[in-house]
């Protein structure tokens, strides 16, 4: 071989060497990229599962919350129906005792 196809050879070897360096790079930063992304969706979809989770125990607190304090109000609405309905009869009993 002659000076100038051993020239030519190394300058190929070193194209190809650098191209591959380039595919090696590239693929490198793919997967650095999609081992990020990866993480990144597991992260939200966690954080979202977590978000839904407290949410929902908020609302069931809420719930929860409102149901005692309606049967709290019909309690004390009865006890004020039972002493009006006793004023009434009172009211009766007299009004009869009178006649």
């Amino acid at each position: 071989m002659t000076t100038v196809d051993n020239k030519l050879q190394e300058q190929m070897q070193k194209q190809f060497n650098d191209a591959q360096d380039m595919t090696v790079n590239s693929l490198n930063t793919w997967n650095e990229l999609l081992a990020t992304t990866t993480d990144m969706a597991f992260d939200v979809v966690l954080k979202n599962w977590n978000y839904s989770r407290s949410l929902r125990q908020s609302a069931d607190q809420a719930i929860e919350d409102a149901i005692k304090t309606q049967h709290r109000l019909n309690n004390e609405m009865m006890q004020v129906w039972r002493g009006y309905t006793s004023s009434v009869q009172d009211i009766v009993a007299k009004s009869l005792e009178t006649k």
